[in-house]
């Protein structure tokens, strides 16, 4: 894999299961640096094109390249070695863990993961370096004083934002969110704004959103694509693709021509 970060391309991509059509043709960049949103109605899609990312399933046709080099017979779990991760719509935790030791089971390069390492010089500078990480990303979603608790008994947005973070942890280059806003707390969302916006424009990652929360949507995503129908209908500048009007009368209703 080459060291340049030139982000994820989705091209050309087809899926149908057995007789089922689902879509054709789709051909998606998402760019270092940038918030790429799809959005469209149930069903159309979207955490399919997840899915075939990560390995889950195999397109009929199309093709993904990550850092401009292809991507072939990726399983889901080696998704982070080749620098992806994801966000799923429901809750992924280890229950019985705290909130801050699921985040740190994702990061890379722990002592724990070689034996010998446990015993070098910076084993415990390193472990005290990450937990100080994990406590950070939680302070970004005032999830702090949650940090010692069993992530199983924290209340579902909560679970969810630790799922969140915990794929964030990965240090991953590209990351997959797949609807991280639903069943989080409306109090908490705005922090989820911020934590997708400090990714995408601090840290320089490709961000590849779905999402159904569209003034989520259009707070942090650069370019927004719409699939419905098996296909692409609008693709573009945020502020573009959400007044257009064929996309306003297709999927988002009168509401949101502003």
């Amino acid at each position: 894999m080459t060291s340049a970060n030139n982000g994820l391309r989705i091209d050309g991509l087809a899926m149908n299961f057995g007789g089922v059509f689902v879509f054709d043709d789709v051909t998606i960049d998402i760019p270092p640096g940038k918030v790429t949103a799809c959005i469209g109605p149930n069903g159309a899609g979207k955490t399919t094109i997840i899915n075939i990312v990560c390995g889950v399933f195999a397109p009929r046709a199309g093709e993904i390249f990550v850092d401009g080099v292809k991507l072939a017979g990726v399983r889901p779990f080696d998704t982070v070695r080749h620098g992806l991760c994801r966000s799923f719509q429901d809750v992924r935790i280890f229950p019985f863990l705290t909130a801050l030791e699921n985040i740190l089971v994702a990061m890379p390069g722990q002592s724990g993961e070689n034996l010998l390492g446990l015993f070098t010089p910076g084993a415990r500078a390193q472990e005290r370096a990450n937990r100080e990480k994990a406590r950070l990303l939680l302070q970004t979603v005032a999830l702090e004083g949650a940090a010692g608790r069993p992530a199983g008994e924290l209340p579902f947005g909560q679970q969810k934002l630790v799922s969140l973070l915990r794929a964030v942890a990965t240090g991953a280059r590209v990351l997959l969110l797949d609807e991280p806003a639903a069943g989080v707390e409306i109090d908490l969302i705005p922090r989820v704004v911020d934590l997708i916006r400090a990714l995408a424009k601090a840290e320089g990652r490709a961000t590849f959103l779905v999402e159904h929360n569209i003034d989520l949507v259009r707070e942090v995503a650069d370019h927004v694509c719409v699939l419905q129908g098996g296909r692409i209908i609008a693709s573009g500048a945020a502020e573009h693709v959400l007044g257009d009007e064929t996309v306003i009368r297709e999927y988002l209703g009168r509401v949101y021509n502003a």
